[in-house]
């Protein structure tokens, strides 16, 4: 047997591919034992490059130790450079195989096999190759044995140019996910003209560099320590991944070449080391559910959004999030800033929403199907999207929404009505509705314990009296994925009088229960609950000051009860106690006779009594696979609450055409939104036509 020979280059290039390190087992303080490569083939000379990372191996050709290297290139030294250079964990075992002129036998081979499966090494590199193509069965029994007790063989495809790997790199399609077959690059990139192809071998054939900086040689036996520096690398990130996982992550992770997808001739392509070491699939964070365990759980990374009511809290603390511990999905260690990943829910109408209520085209049917019952339909289209729609004749790409409102009843007496797809708050409060257009915000004046989605569904029964006193009750339902993933159900009763023509007063008793979230945060994340609880209950007021401009007033009071999930940073809840209070004034004609404007002030909904425990995942164990937690207990009423004011004006401008304006200051004391593009001020100017 014969090793393969190399050609050797005019010019020595310093080779650098993949420089930036990756994270890895040691970034999280442990330090049990690096991953260790055998190398199988002509011995190792302790290079100062090498210093303190050569294990002892195993000399089969003279029986000396250290296993040094005798030939004349120094063969199986520059194969353990490179395969070192890839990752700073990384170390190499000598397990000598190959004399001074590069010849081995079949039995040196299969001891040296032998040798590095019952080793700790979880790699074996084999720069070895039979030109002859000989099958030896001997040496396919050890190379399944080695592969049965864990390990991962790499192996130099051969460089005869062939249109498949030459023995023994032809059987890592039969080591069960176990093998992979190394072609080699040149220095333009492409496949290099002297190594074989990946033939029927295609599935386990990935390519790397055929050259490095520590020789002018070059050939594939260069090339597999490339792709053996990355699997250990791999094995340091988690130890308990098999082989056949390490080689998926190297395969699926390569850059394609040639035609689309696996091919004959460049496999899966070319090795991509900072991909195949970047997180793949599914990003979670460890949680503190069961202290730190072998069998880690872990929720989804995606998902951080909080509800404003504790959001100012967790926001504050988002420092203690800066370095938080996440998995991949195959649960391999990394750090990430979760803190600047948070997104606090805002309620309030936006700039962005103003926009797209007024770009929008609500067209609304009434159908009265008998004396007292009737059918209302509103339907909502962009404005931009239909006039494509209708110059192009394309239907299938292009949004729109529809309500539905099912109601029957007089004045006076009973009523009823079943909404579908309405923000139910509408119906409730203080707030009256004077313009069709969202030129001000409601939504703090109406009943801010419905829930937290934009829309519902709901069923309504009431009783009205002649002098205005009107009773009503209100069953709710919320799933709106876009909005938190989670879904809530709950219960608003209101009574409301007027004592006076001019007066309205009122209270509200609500009952809300949200599952998988808090005041709308995003459900089943990493900052989720369970289930949540609130009862609350309200004031409202309205007063008409003179024709056309009305006054008024809610304020609510909750209490929350929380259930922690099992999957999640936040837990230990206390009892929460949270309010809701706001200011409007909105009229009509204030400029022209059908104008409409109005004036909010309002402190949304804020937890301002009640604790939990944000526990932090800071450090892994990669070998035990236990994670530490550093956990703080945060007081959510210890931060200071945001104001916000708003004005709007809508003026129509005949039929279709109409003038906006809109401000919104928000005094954000806890600098929640200071990430936001809008800073805390919003203003907004446009004209709309419709054609």
């Amino acid at each position: 047997m014969q090793l393969i020979k190399s050609h050797v280059v005019r010019n020595l290039l310093i080779f650098l591919v993949f420089l930036v390190p990756p994270l890895h087992a040691q970034q999280f303080g442990m330090q049990a034992q690096a991953t260790s490569i055998a190398i199988i083939d002509s011995g190792i000379n302790p290079v100062p490059s090498l210093a303190g990372r050569i294990d002892q191996g195993i000399d089969l050709v003279d029986g000396a130790l250290p296993a040094q290297d005798a030939t004349s290139i120094k063969h199986g030294t520059k194969v353990a450079q490179i395969a070192a250079s890839i990752d700073a964990s990384n170390r190499v075992m000598p397990v000598r195989v190959l004399d001074g002129r590069g010849f081995t036998s079949a039995g040196r081979l299969i001891a040296g096999i032998n040798f590095a499966a019952s080793s700790n090494a979880r790699v074996l590199n084999l720069s070895l190759a039979d030109a002859t193509r000989t099958y030896n069965p001997a040496i396919v029994a050890s190379m399944m044995n080695a592969a049965a007790s864990g390990k991962l063989l790499v192996m130099a495809a051969g460089n005869e140019g062939a249109r498949a790997p030459s023995f023994p790199s032809n059987i890592a399609r039969f080591l069960g996910g176990a093998g992979i077959a190394v072609g080699a690059l040149d220095r333009s990139g492409d496949i290099a003209n002297y190594s074989n192809r990946a033939g029927p071998t295609r599935q386990f054939y990935v390519l790397a560099p055929g050259y490095s900086r520590f020789s002018p040689h070059v050939g594939t036996s260069f090339a597999a320590p490339y792709v053996s520096g990355t699997a250990a690398a791999i094995y340091a990130q988690n130890p308990g991944l098999s082989a056949a996982q390490v080689s998926q992550i190297i395969f699926s992770t390569a850059i394609d070449m040639g035609a689309p997808g696996v091919d004959e001739i460049y496999g899966h392509g070319k090795l991509n080391r900072r991909a195949a070491l970047a997180p793949q699939g599914q990003v979670s964070v460890p949680t503190a559910s069961d202290g730190s365990v072998s069998g880690i759980k872990a929720a989804p990374l995606g998902g951080v959004s909080v509800g404003a009511g504790i959001g100012a809290a967790i926001h504050a603390s988002k420092g203690k999030l800066g370095s938080t511990l996440v998995l991949d999905a195959y649960e391999r260690p990394y750090v990430v800033n979760l803190g600047d990943m948070i997104e606090v829910r805002d309620d309030s109408l936006g700039l962005d929403d103003l926009v797209q209520s007024l770009k929008r085209r609500t067209e609304y049917s009434d159908l009265a199907i008998t004396d007292n019952l009737s059918l209302g339909v509103w339907y909502g289209e962009d404005e931009l999207q239909r006039f494509e729609r209708e110059t192009t004749g394309q239907r299938d790409s292009y949004e729109y929404d529809w309500s539905l409102s099912l109601q029957q009843g007089d004045q006076t007496g009973a009523y009823y009505a079943l909404n579908m797809n309405l923000d139910p708050r509408q119906f409730f409060g203080a707030a009256e509705q004077v313009s069709p257009y969202a030129v001000f915000d409601r939504r703090s004046l109406t009943a801010p314990y419905a829930g937290f989605a934009a829309n519902g569904n709901m069923a309504l029964t009431g009783y009205r009296l002649d002098n205005g006193t009107d009773l009503r009750l209100g069953l709710i339902s919320m799933d709106d994925a876009t909005e938190t993933t989670g879904s809530s159900q709950s219960m608003l009763m209101e009574a409301s009088t007027r004592p006076l023509e001019k007066l309205k007063l009122g209270v509200q008793l609500s009952a809300l229960s949200e599952q998988g979230s808090l005041f709308g945060s995003s459900a089943n994340g990493a900052l989720s609950v369970d289930h949540a609880d609130t009862v609350a209950a309200g004031l409202l007021a309205g007063y008409e000051l003179i024709p056309g401009l009305s006054l008024q007033m809610l304020y609510s009071q909750g209490y929350t009860r929380v259930d922690d999930s099992n999957n999640s940073l936040l837990n230990n809840f206390s009892g929460l106690r949270s309010d809701s209070y706001a200011l409007g004034l909105q009229g009509r004609g204030l400029l022209a006779g059908d104008d409409s404007y109005g004036i909010t002030l309002s402190r949304p909904l804020h937890v301002n009594s009640g604790r939990l425990n944000l526990s932090v995942p800071g450090d892994i164990d990669v070998y035990s696979r236990e994670v530490s937690f550093d956990t703080e207990t945060i007081d959510l009423g210890g931060v200071q609450r945001q104001t916000d004011l708003e004005l709007g004006y809508h003026l129509p401008v005949g039929k279709e055409t109409g003038f906006a304006s809109y401000l919104r200051y928000r005094h954000d004391p806890a600098g929640v939104l200071e990430q936001d593009g809008n800073g805390r001020y919003g203003v907004m100017m446009s004209v709309t036509s419709r054609f």
